[in-house]
């Protein structure tokens, strides 16, 4: 990710005296800057990352950070491109445009889940940035391979990418409540039970779990079935 931009700032220049055998400073630069971002984030939130914040993780002065990045906002951009980055799949699956579409969907969640507070703020505030290009060009690929028609295509990626923040956003603020897990799902059938909505006190057990993974696969696979009538027909 670098962007050319190499000037020293005086406060990084080595300051060890003549006989110091400390090892020289780790060079600063835009990918540390935005590593050290992605760490805070991921460990305490977006509303943690300031500026001043990786300066001191970093171990430099907050004004040696802009000779590499231009703001905030530009440390936030850097973040997204690593989380998209991570996204990214082969322009071609082995298979049909279904194992495709399946291939796509669970990369997509796969990487989400191993920074979910910075994929929060890529799926919410940065899904249009050019970062996310090379994903959403991956899903338009599998669909155009496979000869769908190029209105359809774009109405099946804008349906799957609605299907996948709306689940990844409840899914990192909603904790999995596994069947396994008897006394979590004993506690939380009661609290259905007693909710006073008798739709709700009727499937209280089913409603009690929550398996992320199975909904998720249960909402591709619905997915899929609903663009079948819209895929080529096969001669």
């Amino acid at each position: 990710m670098s962007d050319g931009r190499s000037r020293q700032h005086p406060t990084e220049r080595s300051t060890s005296a003549p006989g110091d055998e400390r090892e020289p400073r780790e060079p600063l630069s835009r990918e540390r800057i935005v590593e050290a971002a992605l760490t805070i984030i991921d460990d305490e939130g977006v509303d943690a990352l300031s500026m001043r914040r990786i300066a001191t993780t970093l171990g430099v002065q907050a004004m040696s950070l802009y000779n590499h990045v231009d703001s905030k906002a530009d440390v936030l951009d850097g973040v997204t491109e690593f989380i998209t980055h991570d996204m990214q799949l082969s322009r071609r699956s082995g298979g049909g445009w279904e194992d495709g579409i399946r291939s796509v969907a669970h990369a997509f969640r796969q990487a989400s889940l191993r920074h979910p507070r910075a994929c929060e703020l890529v799926l919410t505030r940065q899904l249009s940035s050019p970062s996310a290009l090379p994903t959403i060009n991956c899903s338009l690929a599998v669909l155009l391979d496979h000869g769908f028609d190029e209105a359809d295509a774009v109405h099946a990626l804008r349906l799957l990418i609605a299907f996948q923040v709306g689940s990844l956003l409840r899914e990192f603020h909603s904790p999995s409540v596994k069947g396994e897990d008897e006394s979590a799902v004993r506690e939380r059938t009661e609290q259905l039970a007693n909710s006073g909505f008798p739709a709700v006190a009727k499937l209280a057990p089913k409603l009690a779990v929550i398996d992320h993974d199975a909904e998720f696969t249960f909402g591709v696979e619905l997915l899929i079935g609903a663009l079948r009538p819209y895929a080529p027909k096969e001669d």
